[in-house]
């Protein structure tokens, strides 16, 4: 799919590793309201179109999610996908040592903005974010092992 015409990853490489440690030490730590949670840019493309997915904790909490259903599609127990143009999943992800009341209402996201670029199915985009999300709740080790279906919904 990339080409000299096309897509060329245009962002900092960003290991899998940088990723969990980054994510579990604001899982850890108290939440800092003036500075809040950092946001990751796992992959920018950038050339004949855009494509840009970023991983974050969510400043939405699950009862916002919950309550806000003209927004939100539930998709799984605790899984959420926003109903605007980029998909936008967020999951609860309890990490093991973060505090309880903390795990509850936080929620872990995954956005993946589409590309523009023919090549970029609906369906590929989808599968990025499954993909991607799949890959955070595995390497953080989500001790509630939220389910992530391969079906977002997003036609709701």
């Amino acid at each position: 799919m990339l080409d000299s015409e096309a897509l060329k990853i245009s962002n900092p490489a960003l290991s899998v590793s940088q990723l969990k440690k980054g994510l579990t030490k604001e899982a850890l730590e108290p939440y800092d309201k003036r500075k809040g949670f950092s946001e990751y840019d796992v992959c920018r493309m950038s050339g004949n179109g855009l494509f840009h997915a970023t991983v974050a904790w969510s400043a939405d909490t699950l009862k916002a999610v919950q309550f806000y259903t003209k927004s939100w599609n539930q998709v799984d127990k605790d899984v959420y996908v926003s109903k605007n143009s980029n998909i936008y999943l967020v999951f609860r992800c309890d990490i093991n040592g973060a505090s309880t009341g903390q795990q509850k209402q936080v929620l872990l996201g995954a956005r993946v903005s589409p590309s523009g670029n023919p090549r970029f199915s609906a369906a590929f985009h989808q599968q990025l974010t499954v993909n991607l999300t799949r890959t955070l709740k595995n390497e953080l080790a989500c001790t509630n092992k939220p389910n992530i279906p391969d079906d977002l919904q997003l036609s709701k």
